[in-house]
């Protein structure tokens, strides 16, 4: 990271206004932060530019945004840091610094929070480009995918419904309410609340979200087996179904654990608030025989159990946001493959057969519209060379009084063609409510000419898509390769150029069966332990006076370094020792394929061997790979997320000395982020950077000269709301709204976030205006507690397996992921 430039005062205003913010799509969140209440990353704002032209700002979609959720009674944690990538610009586009784009990351591995790339000006580097790392071979590494181990008091997978359930009633119980000595002026009411009541009790124990958690186990189980065996079948195109749902297990073994944390810590806290309903029961229970005094208690007994309810359903949602996204798209990866297997299914039971090198894409059922004839129905069947409908239906061959007696089955392909005998092909809604799939295909065969055929099941759309592709070619770069081979590599002849390309890939996988990156990352996260002192101190030294736990963090996390090396460096060197041997016997065959290098054809089958074992030992080298890592994965994430929260404190600092205002004597800056002010008609007034501290919201307009306007103590807001509104090209404009009465510009003040972390700033204001963040400032560190972490064991007394998660601060007990035991220190 370049060394940041002293931040100056801008000059004179220039004579225009810049440009509105371009807001940006949802990031996602990086890796659990350290600290126990980890505080908000903020986002760079802006740098000085020459004048611009105006532009008009676009206006938000209309209708207006979806009416947002207002702050709750008890504000959740902010997340350490906001989403890995830096915001867009806030002005029409000028020449700006480019930002490095992030280093690939192994398998597993998170990606790191990004760092600021320059001081706070006016405009906003660019977004860096993500890269999408490598994954190992699917079927090797999901074959023997071990899930990460759950933490102490977690339930394991099989038995997770009825662990929440057991234990949630063993923590507390509700009083039984006497529905049978009830009057009957008040009989109906007590039954409603005794029902609402039991209903509270079921749900307070959160069975459903984790019965939830343990059907997402299953279906990531079930995707490995799917694909594997949908290629076992011959189905050889989305090469990237693997990598998919490789990377879709990385990312819920990543958030599983903290879920789990979560359900329990939320399951066990609504248990115990079920008690304080006991008292209003128990009067209830008393006055049930005098409906005039009991109704009063009826009536506030029913208040509570709504308010609490109403809690339930918030924690519900909050434990769902946590692996929705997940879930979405394991179901959507599950009901495309299956599709792919019933596709499978219906190319065996076919009466026709595939040419030589011919592969199915795609078949749906389908039904011929004939406008007034008899439909046949059947299956669309699309491979990469043409387009066949097999009629495959039962037919009535006997009936008694309209009514089929007998019946056969009937299959014959009515449409067979080339692609180059369509002439066209476009998808069209039909029906009552426009629901209908069909496909409407022009042929050049004039005994077919223009055919609807109507699509069950599937996305007409989809289907026209799938048709261009075979078409056009494009879908055979879609083909997944067999050990490594594609298949141009079986169908063309072999050339010098070949061999050539086949060295530098050598080169490539002797780095790979060396762990070059292995050792190239725990460089990087030894330089990053050892700047993390520097850096805090920086900190302090500029004047960051709250999280009084990073000190802790930085000194437990530098004494586990030496343990974390030792153990990484030990367990590289077996694994390049067992692949040294397989590299050995490669690069002979790759010396035995040049010396035939002047016969090409019989040189063929040495080629297609070596590529083969390539394939394989990349394969073992990617697991080899990731075995490695799982000695220092959590803790480089953890050293990844400190720093990164480190150079964004740096940056907000920056902002905050750039400021035309100054903090109070007794004031500290948490966030701050680009935000564009809107009118009360949702337009862009001006654009700036927003401030949050431990007393103040603030706003400054940073377009030309310097100018605070919004300057709001905590005491003076009202309601804060967020909201998020999407445009017909897919962007999302994302909305943070003060209602501040007289104190703001407007008594209704919207901003316009550069990014999408408006819900994170909703709740680091619920955390401020709690006062949290004030009693947070930092504090000398105990050095009893750094000896206590550096002296922690690091291997299972039971086992012998090594402990690899990091320690955190406060911590008095590992748990072996290996057999289980909890070994307290």
């Amino acid at each position: 990271m370049n060394p940041p430039t002293p931040p100056q005062k801008p000059p004179q205003k220039p004579p225009q206004k810049s440009g509105p913010m371009q807001p940006q799509r949802p990031q996602p969140m990086p890796p659990k932060p350290m600290q126990p209440r980890p505080q908000a990353m903020p986002p760079k704002p802006a740098q000085p530019t020459p004048p611009r032209p105006q532009v008009v700002p676009p206006k938000p979609p209309q209708p207006a945004p979806p009416r947002p959720q207002a702050v709750p009674f008890k504000p959740a944690p902010a997340p350490a840091v906001k989403p890995p990538a830096m915001p867009q610009k806030l002005t029409p586009a000028a020449p700006r610094p480019i930002a490095a784009p992030p280093r690939p990351q192994m398998a597993g591995r998170l990606t790191p929070p990004a760092r600021p790339v320059a001081p706070p000006q006016r405009i906003m580097p660019s977004r860096p480009v993500a890269v999408k790392p490598p994954a190992p071979n699917i079927k090797q590494a999901l074959a023997g995918h071990q899930p990460m181990p759950v933490r102490p008091g977690v339930p394991s997978r099989p038995q997770q419904a009825a662990a929440w359930g057991a234990g949630a009633a063993a923590v507390a119980g509700l009083v039984a309410l006497n529905t049978a000595s009830a009057h009957q002026e008040i009989s109906s009411d007590v039954s409603s609340l005794n029902w609402d009541l039991q209903r509270l009790h079921e749900r307070s124990t959160f069975t459903n979200v984790a019965n939830s958690l343990t059907n997402l186990d299953t279906t990531l189980r079930d995707l490995a087996d799917l694909i594997e065996s949908a290629r076992s079948k011959g189905y050889s195109f989305e090469g990237n179904l693997d990598n998919d749902i490789y990377q879709l297990q990385s990312q819920w073994d990543a958030a599983r654990p903290q879920v789990y944390d979560q359900l329990q810590q939320q399951s066990y806290g609504m248990q115990s608030q079920l008690s304080t309903l006991n008292p209003y029961i128990q009067q209830l229970n008393m006055t049930m025989g005098n409906p005039m005094t009991a109704r009063n208690v009826l009536q506030t007994a029913r208040s509570q159990v709504s308010a609490m309810t109403s809690h339930v359903d918030q924690v519900e949602r909050n434990l769902q946001s946590g692996f929705s996204s997940i879930e979405s798209e394991a179901g959507r990866l599950k009901s495309h493959l299956s599709s792919i297997h019933w596709a499978m299914d219906q190319l065996v039971e076919a009466t026709f057969k595939l040419n030589q090198g011919e592969a199915l894409v795609m078949a749906v059922k389908a039904r011929w519209d004939k406008e007034g004839k008899e439909d046949p129905e059947g299956i669309l069947f699309l491979t990469d060379k043409r387009l066949i409908f097999e009629r495959k239906e039962k037919v009535a061959t006997k009936k008694v009084l309209f009514i089929t007696t007998a019946s056969e089955m009937v299959q014959e392909v009515l449409i067979n063609q080339p692609f180059a005998g369509i002439r066209s092909i476009k998808p069209e809604n039909k029906g009552l409510f426009g629901h209908q799939d069909f496909l409407m295909v022009e042929f050049n065969d004039p005994k077919l000419g223009a055919v609807a055929l109507h699509i069950d099941g599937q996305n007409a759309k989809d289907w026209v898509v799938l048709v261009e592709k075979c078409r056009s070619g494009q879908i055979e770069q879609e083909r997944t390769g067999q050990a490594g081979i594609s298949m141009s590599d079986l169908t063309r002849p072999l050339t010098p150029a070949d061999i050539v390309s086949l060295q530098s890939d050598i080169t490539q996988l002797q780095d790979d069966m060396m762990l070059k990156g292995v050792r190239e990352e725990m460089v990087r996260i030894e330089n990053e332990v050892g700047g993390l002192g520097r850096q805090l101190t920086n900190l302090r030294a500029k004047g960051y006076a709250m999280e009084k736990d990073l000190e802790a963090n930085v000194m437990i996390l530098s004494t586990q370094w030496d343990r974390i090396k030792a153990n990484t460096d030990r367990l590289t060197e077996q694994q390049t020792q067992l692949l040294s041997g397989q590299m050995t016997s490669i690069q002979q065959t790759m010396a035995q394929l040049v010396g035939m290098s002047g016969n090409l054809t019989q040189a063929k089958p040495i080629y297609m061997q070596l590529k083969s074992a390539m394939a394989s030992a990349k394969a073992q080298a990617d697991a080899a790979y990731a075995t490695v890592a799982s000695q220092y994965n959590l803790y480089g994430n953890e050293v990844d997320t400190l720093s990164a929260r480190f150079d964004w404190i740096d940056w907000m600092l920056d902002a905050l000395a750039t400021a035309s205002f100054k903090l109070l004597a007794t004031e500290s800056g948490i966030a701050a982020t680009e935000a564009a002010l809107l009118t009360a008609d949702w337009e862009i007034q001006e654009n700036g950077v927003l401030f949050l501290t431990d007393q103040r919201l603030l706003w400054e307009d940073r377009v030309g000269d310097y100018e605070l306007k919004v300057n709001v103590a905590f005491q003076d807001i009202q309601k804060v709301e967020h909201s998020s509104a999407a445009a017909e090209d897919g962007t999302e404009s994302h909305y943070l709204s003060f209602d501040l009465g007289t104190k703001g510009p407007y008594p209704t003040t919207r901003f316009l976030m550069s990014m999408p972390v408006e819900e994170d700033w909703y709740k680091m204001v619920g955390r401020a205006r709690s006062g949290e963040y004030a009693s947070g400032r930092a504090v000398q560190i105990d050095p009893a507690e750094i000896e206590r972490i550096k002296n922690a064991p690091q291997q299972c007394p039971k086992c012998g397996g090594a402990f690899t998660a990091p320690l955190l601060h406060g911590q008095t007990e590992i748990t072996c992921e290996y057999c289980g035991l909890a070994t307290r220190f």
